[in-house]
């Protein structure tokens, strides 16, 4: 199969090209040719406005149904998610039933990989079942595969199992992924804490549920050492306790939910099951911070936090209605439409591919002549919907449900492997 990519701009500043308009022939897994000379023969030519390419993308926070709940999204499903949302490989959180901890369930999520584009990367349970009481395996499920350590959706509350964690993991350089919310202060909450909850009668979840974790585990982390990522910072604050842990040296890192950099907790006024989230959606003064934090680095990755669920679940009163929201498919446009004049577009590439890479020890790919194959294509104009007819999901609980974008995911294509909107696509 030879591919031709005609006039596409490359981001990726690890190559030659980066920052430069080329044409880009494929080749049985390699990058075959760049410029290529005289008149090209290829199976499918690629062309489209405004079209850039950079290495594929990596979602560092994504839920599955499978295995146990394959009704609100499968393996297939979920790859069919990936792919059209630009992403070449995706951290899976461990929160299904049963909870991923062994080494069998690793080599399952790991024997999908051999056929498809979209690369699943299993993160293992860092305690039994994610209740926080005992330490799994983790060298064993290492061994298996596992790419991260995680409890997921769930935080780590004892501080001796992360003590005990950290120091664990620095054996085989592991990575350590806590969401910081405090159970007790969070309890039975349902948004921000604030005057928008106040005014709607909603129990609250205050900041300080995060920021409290967030300073236990940073001095934690100084007393343990090893390598720590917080997922998921919803605070301003927040951000400038890890602005200054990283500025004394410790080994943390951090990602953000896109929807976080976007909706404030005003858009819960309607009442709207669809912006229930955890963390909540806070307030424009932390939307701000998390924008800063992006801009100088202290926010090293953006997320989708992909956690799909279906009507069952986001159509009911809203205190019963579960906390989630779906998204790995619609981050390159959500940021086209709402962060473009705020995140200039390399920032955002490198939050989504080189950083994340970076953190969780994958390949990290380049565009060069010789290198195998590992590209996102995607175009800033071109118009489609995001609707039941587009959306790739199983589930439908976005807020952005029939929402009109103006930038496209196109292609993605893994060594002999691709996906490719066969509309921009000439024989």
């Amino acid at each position: 199969m030879r591919t031709y990519i005609k006039a596409v701009k490359i981001i990726n500043s690890a190559s030659q090209w980066h920052n430069q308009t080329i044409d880009l022939l494929l080749e049985n897994g390699i990058i075959a040719d760049i410029n290529p000379s005289g008149e090209v023969e290829a199976d499918q030519i690629i062309e489209a406005k405004e079209l850039y390419a950079s290495p594929s993308w990596l979602d560092m926070r994504v839920f599955s149904g499978e295995p146990g709940e394959e009704y609100r999204e499968d393996f297939e499903s979920l790859a069919k998610v990936l792919e059209s949302g630009g992403f070449g490989a995706a951290l899976l959180m461990p929160n299904t039933n049963p909870i991923i901890q062994n080494k069998a369930d690793i080599k399952t999520i790991l024997s999908y990989n051999r056929s498809q584009v979209s690369q699943f990367l299993p993160a293992s349970a860092v305690t039994i079942n994610c209740d926080g009481e005992n330490l799994n395996e983790m060298l064993d499920v290492h061994h298996a595969g596992a790419t991260a350590f995680t409890d997921g959706s769930q935080p780590l509350w004892n501080s001796d199992i992360l003590v005990k964690s950290l120091q664990y993991l620095q054996k085989f350089d592991g990575l350590l992924i806590n969401f910081p919310q405090d159970h007790k202060l969070a309890l039975f909450g349902q948004m921000n804490e604030g005057k928008v909850s106040t005014g709607l009668g909603l129990k609250g979840i205050p900041h300080l549920a995060e920021e409290i974790v967030i300073q236990r585990d940073l001095e934690l982390l100084r007393y343990a050492g090893g390598k720590l990522h917080f997922s998921c910072v919803s605070s301003a604050k927040s951000v400038e306790l890890i602005r200054d842990a990283k500025a004394r040296g410790l080994n943390v890192t951090c990602d953000v939910n896109i929807h976080h950099l976007i909706l404030d907790d005003e858009n819960l006024e309607s009442f709207d099951t669809n912006y229930k989230v955890l963390p909540p959606l806070r307030t424009q003064k932390d939307i701000k911070g998390l924008i800063e934090g992006v801009n100088d680095g202290t926010i090293d990755v953006i997320v989708s936090g992909h956690q799909p669920y279906d009507q069952d679940h986001k159509k009911m009163e809203f205190d019963l209605a579960a906390f989630g929201i779906m998204g790995s498919q619609i981050v390159m446009p959500l940021y086209h439409k709402f962060l473009s004049k705020e995140i200039d577009l390399h920032t955002f590439i490198s939050c989504i591919e080189s950083n994340p890479k970076r953190i969780l020890k994958h390949v990290n790919s380049k565009i060069e002549v010789g290198e195998e194959i590992d590209l996102t294509l995607f175009s800033l104009n071109e118009t489609w919907r995001y609707d039941e007819h587009s959306n790739q999901s199983k589930s439908d609980n976005s807020p952005f449900m029939n929402t009109e974008f103006s930038a496209k995911v196109l292609g993605v294509f893994h060594q002999q492997h691709q996906y490719l909107d066969s509309k921009f696509t000439q024989s």
